[in-house]
């Protein structure tokens, strides 16, 4: 076995990952598409989130503004260095959720270029939750609850492969298949899993299937259900 070409590939993964889920750029050089590259993309996702909130915990700290303003610019920045991939997918999940209630074909219409109204209507909501969040968690200066809920909430997407989905998404099948069992996290984030569980079961009953859009909805809702639940904690 050829460890070195085994880690090579992981790490290629963990890059391109990086890339692709975020605003960020890596230098990619030519790789092996293969078991381990694919692993390395899901390993990526948790990295991006250690990534991420370090990035805008660090731009808030620098920020010579008033704490309110800074936390402001540093969760729109967020958004940004996501490039609104996911809350693109919470435009594309909500308006399939409503087509459902029609005779329209669901997948058709979650693949459109354009955003419909209630879709554009659930992005800006679900953005003021949390980008109202974070300001919450940077003026009470939670940075570790920051981390805690982007790395967690992509953490979710494995327990989320789990599941089937559509024939079209052949970049998450690639990654359901050739994911790495860490059961370890079945029993130590047990209720996150749930959460996926229930998510996703209430998603593919409505909709008839499961893609990447609902993915990004997924890490949208968890990243703000968790800071939610920290920041309730910490009031106790």
């Amino acid at each position: 076995m050829d460890y070195k070409q085994d880690s090579n590939n992981i790490l290629n993964g963990i890059k391109y990952g990086i890339t692709y889920f975020t605003t960020l750029r890596i230098k990619l050089n030519y790789f092996d598409v293969n078991k381990k590259f694919y692993q390395g993309v899901l390993l990526s996702l948790p990295i991006v989130g250690a990534i991420l909130s370090s990035i805008i915990i660090l731009i808030y700290i620098v920020l010579p503004f008033h704490p309110l303003y800074s936390a402001i610019l540093s969760s729109v920045l967020y958004l940004f260095l996501t490039g609104f991939l996911h809350y693109e997918a919470v435009g594309d999940t909500v308006d399939g959720w409503y087509a459902s209630l029609s005779k329209k074909d669901i997948y058709e219409v979650m693949h459109e270029p354009q955003i419909g109204s209630i879709g554009a209507i659930a992005m800006v909501s679900f953005m003021l939750l949390e980008i109202s969040a974070l300001v919450y968690c940077f003026y009470e200066e939670l940075f570790f609850l920051i981390f805690l809920a982007f790395v967690l909430s992509r953490v979710g997407v494995y327990f989320a492969l789990s599941f089937e989905y559509h024939v079209k998404s052949k970049f998450i099948i690639l990654l359901k298949e050739n994911k790495k069992e860490f059961r370890v996290l079945n029993i130590l984030l047990y209720p996150i899993k749930l959460f996926v569980d229930y998510t996703l079961n209430k998603l593919q009953k409505k909709l008839g299937f499961l893609n990447g859009d609902t993915l990004g909805f997924l890490i949208v809702v968890l990243e703000i259900v968790l800071l939610n639940i920290g920041l309730l904690i910490s009031l106790i």
